[in-house]
């Protein structure tokens, strides 16, 4: 299983968002998308989906752009998967059609336990935890808690 450049750049660009959270501060996509390598145009279509979502608000004016709708802290990775991808499944099996051979199949536990222990792993994941983590979060930690 491979996340798609959707999501991983995403997940970077907001990244780069809640580094620089404090509630009021729009950031520039031109500024975001220079910093993350990223095209423009590209993250204009991922940030369409999370601001559907709620994850984001845009900006107009001359200090327009875009800022995280909540602090770091209350933004799930979950939520950003969500967002980009959809629901992820590993297999057919657990997709909402579910499976008929779940009685007798051998997979569909390990399928299950697997699914179960990611989508754990995203909720519990806030992008406040991965910029504190990173060694270009610490720099900013103070001014994320803060926020």
């Amino acid at each position: 299983m491979k996340l798609s450049t959707k999501t991983r750049y995403g997940l970077r660009a907001l990244l780069y968002m809640a580094e620089r959270y404090d509630g009021e501060r729009a950031v520039p996509v031109g500024e975001i998308a220079k910093e993350q390598q990223v095209s423009e145009k590209y993250l204009e279509q991922l940030f369409i989906k999370l601001r559907r979502k709620n994850i984001i608000c845009s900006v107009r004016g001359a200090q327009g752009g875009y800022m995280l709708r909540k602090h770091p802290r209350e933004v799930t990775v979950a939520s950003v998967v969500e967002a980009l991808e959809g629901d992820i499944t590993f297999a057919d099996c657990l997709s909402s059609g579910g499976c008929r051979n779940k009685g007798s199949c051998a997979t569909h536990d390990l399928w299950s336990r697997l699914k179960d222990s990611i989508d754990g792993i995203l909720e519990d994941t806030t992008l406040f935890d991965l910029v504190n983590k990173s060694g270009s979060g610490e720099n900013n930690a103070a001014g994320v808690a803060n926020g």
